[in-house]
């Protein structure tokens, strides 16, 4: 039982902070943009895609975890440019309806190009096998996840929280006006938190790509488990988003252990309380990042 405890424990903290890649992008495209992204989930999944196309055809996972960010990236900067930002100062409905397009556009996109069938990013070699963890055998490559998520979304908090870039976004989100007054170029801070957002869902698709099935419904999949974060630690909030991620990681994992048919029904439950305990989230929707 203890061993079973232990290993649902990382199991979910694994999947919590590769949640957080996701839905940090999420919450902080809706702090400083005010956009809802319903797209965010097709640009985990392009990344996933992607990652299984340079994988195969470079035979490298490791180059696979760089290059398709960076290919997401780029497609994430086409899609703020040239969609949202015609859009921005109107009705909040315009970018969920264009968002919610985008994503049924890609949806198709990849059935067209890689097919409606399973697949899965081939893991690399230094990373097969086992290790044990007190009383758990673990995988190596579950680990390899859980300590690469756990970096880069403490990179991306001192990053927010200590630099001047983090700086600039928070004062960009909060008064737009003075910051273009100050000679700053707001559209390209937008942009570049889009591509930042985009550039981590993809991250977090290519390694989950390699340990879950790469799929066509894996976006719509995703997407609802980072709105449900969202609305848990609190629109527009990094911090909550961070707490949020590991909380439903947990949960899921938990969930899978007592009842696997009511996991679902265990997060919206948790999120339906916490809504009905504090409407505003763990962290409230003052806090933009």
């Amino acid at each position: 039982m203890i061993e079973s405890l232990l290993r649902a424990t990382l199991l979910g903290l694994q999947l919590g902070v590769t949640l957080a890649l996701v839905a940090t992008g999420l919450t902080l495209i809706f702090g400083m943009m005010d956009v809802i992204n319903f797209a965010h989930g097709a640009l985990y999944m392009f990344g996933a895609y992607f990652g299984l196309l340079v994988a195969d055809a470079l035979g490298s996972f490791w180059l696979a975890l760089v290059i398709a960010p960076l290919i997401v990236g780029a497609i994430g900067a086409a899609i703020e440019i040239f969609s949202l930002r015609p859009l921005y100062g109107r009705n909040p409905l315009y970018h969920i309806l264009l968002t919610f397009g985008l994503a049924i556009m890609v949806q198709g996109i990849v059935v067209q190009v890689w097919g409606a069938r399973s697949r899965r990013i081939p893991a690399p070699e230094l990373l097969a096998g086992s290790v044990s963890v007190g009383p758990v055998t673990y995988p190596v490559y579950w680990l390899f996840v859980l300590v690469l998520s756990t970096v880069l979304i403490a990179a991306v908090w001192v990053a927010i929280e200590r630099s001047d870039l983090g700086i600039l976004m928070r004062a960009s989100a909060h008064d737009t006006e003075m910051v273009d007054a100050l000679g700053i170029d707001v559209k390209t801070v937008f942009t570049g938190v889009f591509v930042f957002g985009s550039v981590l869902a993809a991250v977090a698709g290519v390694l989950l790509g390699a340990s879950r099935s790469v799929h066509p419904g894996m976006g719509f999949g995703v997407i609802i488990e980072a709105f449900v974060i969202v609305v848990i630690g609190g629109l527009g909030s990094f911090k909550g988003a961070i707490y949020a991620a590991l909380l439903i990681g947990l949960v899921i994992a938990y969930g899978a252990l007592i009842a696997p048919a009511l996991t679902d029904l265990f997060i919206f439950a948790l999120m339906a309380t916490v809504l009905v305990i504090k409407p505003s989230g763990l962290f409230g929707t003052t806090e933009a990042a």
